[in-house]
């Protein structure tokens, strides 16, 4: 791909996803314009549709641009479920998820991508043959089981607590180990993806032109492996960025509803359950946003490094 077409393609890309943003605001405007001002829970009245962000009192142009402009100053009123801002309940929960989630992403590019390349190289070895069955293991194996066995068995059989300390800071070594549960489950989900597919790109260059010289030069195996990655990352990319949204959601909300992590998949559940209007029209925009911004990075990665993208 050329610059200039490249830079077009990036372009209307980015066109495309600032269109997919507006739609999703513009959707929600609609839905909440469609909710009564209050309900009671109990015998306490609770703000809803646009009582809860805006004057409700006003025409619906101008209840259109203050919702747009409240969503996009980060004005999201309150929660009804938690009795307080949504912007602070998510500046709390947020760090908590992240705690974890950060090392099992990163966990899982170690071993779903890397050691997963070095492994595909070499076909049917033993350290093949051990992925293949961690990736098999792990598309197979539903989430929710997986936790359940894992708070069952290993606190008992290790004496690990799951349940963080606030008072120490989330990155705090005793928070890190009590987090740790949660980031091999993660790392675990994510990486039985990626191996499936590395696996898969990774067969496809074996009989290629260069693999066959790097061999015939006594290449190694290590070597072999940042070889064919070199070619096979703009397609592992794309497929992750793909995949990793909804994988990330449903495993983020198992984990902390099972074991009790009060991070922000179980309060964006809760939320939801509880028909909480702001905190569950956010968590879809948030959700929606993430998915565009994969999306959005995927392509251009694909238009940047794959020169076969036209």
């Amino acid at each position: 791909m050329s610059d200039s077409s490249g830079t077009r393609y990036v372009l209307g890309r980015l066109a495309w996803a600032v269109g997919v943003v507006w739609v999703v605001l513009t959707a929600t405007y609609v839905i909440l314009a469609s909710l009564p001002a209050t309900r009671f829970v109990g015998l306490t009245p609770i703000e809803m549709g646009f009582a809860a962000v805006t004057e409700s009192n006003a025409g619906p142009l101008a209840q259109y641009v203050q919702w747009m402009a409240s969503f996009l100053t980060l004005d999201w009123g309150q929660s009804t479920f938690y009795d307080t801002s949504v912007v602070s309940l998510y500046a709390d929960r947020i760090p908590i998820t992240l705690a974890y989630v950060v090392p099992g992403l990163v966990g899982s590019l170690v071993l779903g991508t890397g050691v997963a390349t070095y492994a595909a190289v070499k076909p049917d070895s033993l350290l093949d043959r051990a992925l293949s069955a961690v990736s098999y293991t792990g598309l197979s194996l539903p989430a929710f089981v997986a936790a359940e066995a894992l708070l069952i068995g290993v606190p008992t059989l290790l004496g690990w607590t799951y349940v963080p300390d606030r008072n120490i800071g989330f990155w705090h070594p005793r928070n890190l180990q009590r987090f740790a549960l949660a980031a091999a489950l993660i790392a675990f989900t994510f990486a039985a993806v990626q191996i499936r597919h590395v696996k898969s790109e990774t067969t496809q260059y074996l009989s290629a032109e260069f693999v066959k010289t790097a061999r015939s030069k006594g290449a190694g195996r290590l070597s072999l492996a940042v070889h064919v990655f070199r070619n096979t990352w703009p397609a592992l990319v794309s497929v992750v960025l793909g995949e990793a949204l909804g994988l990330l959601v449903l495993t983020t909300i198992v984990v902390e509803e099972v074991w009790g992590i009060q991070g922000v998949g179980v309060a964006v559940f809760n939320g939801f359950g509880a028909g909480d209007p702001m905190l569950s029209f956010t968590a879809v925009f948030g959700m929606v946003g993430l998915g565009v911004l994969g999306t959005l990075l995927r392509d251009t990665a694909r238009a940047l490094l794959d020169p076969r993208v036209s």
